[in-house]
């Protein structure tokens, strides 16, 4: 059982890609024991005309198969990153350094000096990066207030916000969100 294959797939980052893999996996009678984002256990070896019809699908979509042993502990890394920017502030219990060495099972300096050489940026980086895609996000929404956004992506305050997203965007969030109100929706183009 422990020497059945293991699929690791780059850029598998919400639910939505959890049901897309999960059909193509079922398109191509490629059966699982285990799905989950970036990886996926199967439960048989396939051939390897499967293989490549699975891979060519998921190329398709915008997700691949990541074959190289650097590659996937990155993609670790950005799947970890992911889930504790998603869950909020409320769900952090560990610092993410700790957090990615436990789930990726190596020393944290050792796999940050992975994702600096591959990546050409630190994992700190990175992540503040992916937080404030996250603001963004949730600035187009307009459901919470610039206050209720630094709590919920893990800012000390708004002022603290402010200058991390404008240093990653060149404009303040309060600028943001005017360039989102002044666009044209798509269907609405002349």
């Amino acid at each position: 059982m422990n020497n059945l294959p293991t699929l690791y797939i780059r850029n598998m980052v919400c639910r939505r890609c959890l049901l897309t893999v999960s059909q193509l996996l079922q398109e191509h009678q490629l059966h699982t024991l285990q799905i989950e984002l970036g990886r996926v256990k199967l439960a048989h070896h396939p051939s390897h005309d499967q293989i490549e019809a699975f891979k060519k699908a998921l190329l398709d979509i915008g997700l691949e198969v990541i074959e190289n042993r650097n590659q996937r502990i990155i993609e670790g890394i950005k799947q970890v990153i992911q889930e504790d920017i998603m869950a909020g502030l409320d769900n952090r219990q560990m610092k993410l350094s700790a957090k990615i060495a436990e789930r990726l099972h190596y020393e944290f300096s050792y796999l940050s000096d992975i994702f600096s050489s591959v990546e050409g940026i630190t994992i700190e980086k990175y992540f503040i990066r992916q937080r404030v895609e996250r603001v963004k996000e949730l600035i187009s929404y307009d459901e919470y207030s610039l206050s209720q956004i630094a709590d919920l992506t893990g800012f000390s305050s708004v002022h603290h916000l402010s200058t991390q997203f404008k240093k990653i965007t060149g404009i303040t969030p309060s600028q943001y969100k005017q360039s989102q109100s002044a666009r044209t929706p798509l269907d609405m183009v002349a």
